[in-house]
């Protein structure tokens, strides 16, 4: 609004000043050009622009506006001697006056976008949350539940480490941002559950190096990765692993992960694709135009990786 009232002050200094510093018009009416100007002016910006330019009566948005000239040049040339340069001025106020309604218009549909598909993705973000919620407690809570059969107090470990993650859940997730501190400790209780119900033969390591305090990310954004790596990393016929590496500093963060690969049977139900489409999206979301992300099998099919980079600064 303040810069709208600006560019109409500046037009307005200028356009007042040209019939007066011209000399074009008699001086006891060099008033009369300025108050006809304002009319036509705000003719065109309040009601011929929006009502018949803007909605594709422009023919008609013309004529009105050869009208007025006409008129308006007869009149002046009959009472003051001056037509011809009036009328100029007055077509140049038309043009100025449609031009800056356009932008004006324009600018109000540009914001009004950005704010919709801001909004929009906001609340795709939070369903997406919403999502990853009851997901991750399914996986979680399957796994505790066949701990329950042979390790009791593993299941009460299981049980305390969950609590803790679900207040991280509950608190953390719903802010845009949380500290990759606490993420960290997040993906670390997970990955702790998941090795007490783990054979020896499963290599499960996970390292984290932060350059320093502050860093930033968007909440459960990397635990579907290695949800997934849990479920499709591990078997029972030979020796698995799950190599997971988190570095990061205040430009970039660098997630790293590598799990062998165990194919699954035809009737296994377990991976249904949701998790990583669910990175996918919150990724393109949350940092689009911002981050990389390369995630296969090698040539021989025996090892999955995915890796991720997020740059936090443009």
């Amino acid at each position: 609004m303040r810069r709208k009232i600006l560019s109409h002050l500046a037009t307005w200094i200028v356009l007042f000043l040209i019939p007066v510093i011209s000399g074009a018009v008699p001086l006891p009416y060099q008033l009369i050009p300025i108050a006809v100007g304002v009319v036509v002016f705000y003719t065109n910006y309040l009601w011929l622009t929006p009502y018949y330019y803007m909605k594709g009566r422009v023919v008609l948005c013309w004529g009105i506006n050869f009208l007025l000239l006409v008129g308006i040049g007869f009149i002046m040339h009959s009472f003051i001697g001056s037509g011809v340069g009036f009328v100029f001025y007055l077509a140049v106020l038309i043009i100025i006056s449609i031009s800056m309604r356009l932008g004006s218009s324009w600018q109000q549909s540009e914001e009004a976008r950005f704010k919709a598909e801001a909004a929009r993705a906001d609340a795709e973000l939070s369903n997406l949350r919403y999502q990853t919620n009851p997901h991750f407690l399914l996986n979680t809570l399957n796994n505790i539940y066949a701990l329950i059969t042979f390790d009791t107090k593993g299941a009460q470990e299981a049980i305390q480490q969950l609590s803790a993650m679900l207040r991280h859940m509950l608190y953390d997730n719903q802010e845009q941002e949380v500290q990759l501190e606490s993420e960290v400790e997040f993906l670390q209780s997970y990955i702790s559950l998941m090795k007490i119900r783990q054979s020896e033969s499963v290599d499960v390591t996970f390292n984290a190096e932060l350059a320093n305090e502050g860093i930033r990310i968007v909440p459960l954004i990397l635990i579907p990765l290695v949800e997934n790596a849990f479920k499709h990393g591990i078997g029972l016929a030979k020796p698995s692993f799950i190599h997971i590496t988190l570095k990061a500093d205040s430009s970039h963060i660098d997630f790293d992960i590598k799990n062998s690969n165990v194919p699954k049977g035809d009737n296994d139900q377990s991976g249904h694709g949701i998790g990583l489409t669910q990175v996918q999206k919150r990724l393109e979301l949350a940092y689009s135009g911002n981050y990389t992300w390369e995630h296969g099998l090698t040539d021989d099919a025996s090892v999955y990786n995915s890796h991720i980079i997020i740059n936090l600064h443009n």
